[in-house]
């Protein structure tokens, strides 16, 4: 019922192998580094800006090892970041200013 002994099956037509390469995987493409994002959060905050920028710098260095999900869980990192670090430096800026207001004058 199978196959002879010492033959295999006929190789995929051309067609049928360029159609697998083209549709069924498609090309994964580069996640952002959202490096303006964390150089405003570095300057709103610097630790926290300064933590969002090491994980953009690590978005290109992953996606040229070839590391797929690394760079898109360091882009995610470095928005996350970014934007945390943007609200601390607005609500450290507010409190200085609130503060200032507060001398009696």
């Amino acid at each position: 019922m199978g196959m002879p002994p010492g033959t295999s099956y006929p190789q995929a037509p051309q067609y049928a192998q360029q159609y697998v390469q083209q549709y069924v995987q498609p090309a994964a493409t580069k996640p952002s580094a959202f490096w303006v994002l964390t150089v405003i959060s570095f300057l709103c905050s610097f630790l926290v800006g300064g933590v969002a920028m090491f994980f953009s710098y690590q978005v290109g260095e992953r996606w040229k090892a070839g590391n797929v999900a690394g760079a898109r869980k360091a882009s995610q990192l470095a928005l996350w970041i970014g934007l945390a670090g943007i609200v601390i430096g607005i609500i450290f800026i507010a409190a200085l200013n609130s503060a200032g207001d507060s001398s009696g004058y």
